[in-house]
């Protein structure tokens, strides 16, 4: 197994442990996909090979849970700084991420899991910044 890989799944291991990620969810993207390079068997593409490992495979899925950590730990990282740019947008998000937090998870986390999958939010959003 490659260097980078047994690191990256390390750090899932890791991170499943409740540790903060210390990668980005590109980095773990690239493992994923590295680890489908590596596994495709012979006369397999790379891009059947990644379908077939996300279907029935431990290390991608560790992987999967890395990357997501890593983008809600990025998100949260924005949030906390205020990068939104719309004070009232801001309040408003927190507030509701206060109300919405599950056991376990940061005002943060909630907040950044909330702009991902909550469609309220998430059209509120488009609302105050056009999008």
């Amino acid at each position: 197994m490659s260097d980078n890989l047994s690191k990256m799944l390390s750090e899932a291991d890791r991170v499943s442990k409740g540790a903060s990620p210390r990668v980005t969810r590109d980095q773990a993207e690239s493992a994923m996909l590295d680890l489908a390079k590596r596994e495709a068997r012979p006369g397999e593409s790379v891009a059947v090979s990644f379908a077939r490992l996300c279907e029935d495979d431990a290390r991608m899925q560790k992987l999967y849970d890395l990357g997501q950590a890593a983008d809600v730990a990025e998100s949260s990282a924005a949030l906390a700084k205020g990068v939104s740019g719309d004070p009232r947008f801001d309040r408003l998000l927190m507030d509701h991420a206060r109300l919405r937090k599950r056991a376990g998870e940061s005002v943060e986390q909630a907040a950044s899991r909330l702009l991902h999958e909550d469609d309220d939010i998430r059209s509120l959003y488009g609302i105050v910044y056009g999008g």
